[in-house]
């Protein structure tokens, strides 16, 4: 699977390019045809900038909408961590984003409490079904680890309030 990243400069400098057009005779990535789902977003919104005119109301457009999106998973990754330092009392809590159960265990144990979380992350936080969602295995793992549920609600409130 294609791992996307448009955290490198070089990436900013040509979707944001003002001096230079999709036309330009210059040669663009070619991705292929494997992308991760959660980016289809990201690259629909780099293909518009790309074949929109230079200074065009559509590249504006674009690119402030690829901004935004951009910026809301920046958000949205510094929320995870922080709800799951805030509901574990640990600070070192990056293992936990993507860890997994062992083959033969149940993904949730409590699948109360993961539902409860769940809701409380995308009314709290603003999460979306795409990019966010990604991190519904840190909010089973904490429903595994036995932490009382409204603390952790009271975690994602505490870490999304803005």
């Amino acid at each position: 699977v294609f791992s996307w990243s448009f955290s490198t400069e070089s990436r900013k400098t040509q979707l944001f390019d003002t001096e230079s057009s999709a036309d330009d005779g210059a040669e663009h990535e070619n991705y292929g045809d494997k992308v991760d789902a959660r980016d289809i977003p990201l690259l629909y919104l780099e293909t518009k900038i790309q074949n929109a005119p230079v200074g065009s109301p559509q590249r504006q457009e674009a690119q402030k909408n690829l901004l935004e999106e951009i910026n809301h998973r920046k958000q949205i990754d510094q929320n995870i961590v922080e709800i799951l330092r805030l509901s574990l009392k640990q600070t070192d809590v990056v293992d936990l984003l993507t860890s997994t159960r062992t083959t033969g265990q149940p993904v949730v144990d409590d699948w109360d409490c993961y539902k409860t979380l769940v809701k409380s992350f995308k009314n709290q936080c603003g999460a979306k079904m795409e990019y966010d969602m990604k991190y519904a295995g840190a909010l089973a793992n904490i429903c595994n680890m036995g932490v009382d549920v409204k603390q952790s609600v009271a975690a994602i409130e505490e870490a999304c309030a803005h």
